[in-house]
């Protein structure tokens, strides 16, 4: 289970940064996350729970958005879609090149935004 490698640093940033703006209560978490990295989002969220248990981040929520692979035509330039799985899109729409691509965009992990639901009295004032 490589989600706990991923979700550790996640849980500590947003606890770091809440802790240096005063936040009280952190309501959601956005990710942006490559369809490569082959997370399973449902031990994504409860990994995040158990590990912010007793924090300001106890109840937050995590929201991901996917990033699908994409390849880049070494060709052509064209950059398309690719399912590892479906030979039919290994050939570039653009000029018909087989097999003749990099990796463009499937491998992203990002931390994006931080939404807090309050802040401590004393950061308020």
């Amino acid at each position: 289970m490589h989600e706990m490698a991923l979700v550790h640093p996640i849980v500590d940033t947003v606890l770091e940064h809440a802790a240096s703006v005063g936040v009280a209560e952190v309501s959601a978490v956005h990710l942006t996350i490559g369809d490569g990295r082959d997370v399973i989002e449902d031990y994504m969220q409860g990994l995040f729970t158990f590990l912010a248990r007793g924090t300001v981040a106890e109840n937050a929520k995590l929201v991901i958005r996917h990033v699908p692979y994409t390849v880049r035509c070494n060709e052509c330039g064209h950059v398309f879609p690719l399912n590892v799985r479906d030979s039919s899109t290994w050939t570039c729409p653009g000029c018909g090149a087989h097999r003749n691509y990099h990796l463009y965009s499937g491998m992203e992990f990002t931390l994006d935004q931080i939404v807090v639901a309050r802040f401590a009295d004393s950061a308020v004032a």
